[in-house]
């Protein structure tokens, strides 16, 4: 697979084989990486716990399919907001279970948001919340019809 960049500059090639064993089998054991990548249980003990530590492993939990769990529309919702408003705003949104993501954004909106239903018309509940926020100028929804491509970060390194 091609690579375009470089990884991370604190990552070595034993941490980036490490990093993709642990992808390709997420429930292995330290001993299973260790037999995986050829490297001492002690080694990958210690590269996990730096690597958490240095905050590039950020979590350990399972990768959910929200179509699976029901949620079978998946939405972007770009948002202008209120000068000063970000980080009010920004923690009203995270408190809707409905809204897995909140990225700051160039271009036309200050804050693009990724919103999973389980229909439409739990969608435009969702959006009725977001919009009435007092910080909210102008939203603008995009439905996504299906995901086409999706990759974890781990398979660019």
């Amino acid at each position: 697979m091609a690579r375009l960049s470089a990884p991370h500059e604190h990552l070595d090639a034993t941490d980036v084989a490490l990093l993709q064993a642990a992808r390709a089998n997420p429930r292995a054991s330290i001993a299973q990486l260790a037999r995986d990548t050829g490297l001492a249980r002690g080694t990958v003990y210690t590269r996990l716990d730096q690597l958490h530590a240095d905050g590039i492993i950020v979590g350990w939990g399972p990768e959910l399919d929200s179509r699976a769990l029901g949620f079978d529309v998946l939405a972007f919702c770009t948002l202008q907001i209120a000068q000063g408003a970000h980080d009010e705003t920004i923690a009203a949104l995270s408190s809707i279970a409905e809204i897995p993501e909140i990225h700051t954004v160039t271009g036309d909106g200050d804050l693009l948001v990724r919103i999973v239903a389980r229909s439409n018309d739990h969608l435009h509940e969702v959006l009725m919340t977001v919009t009435s926020l007092p910080p909210v100028r102008h939203s603008h929804t995009q439905l996504s019809l299906a995901t086409r491509h999706h990759r974890p970060v781990v398979d660019a390194l």
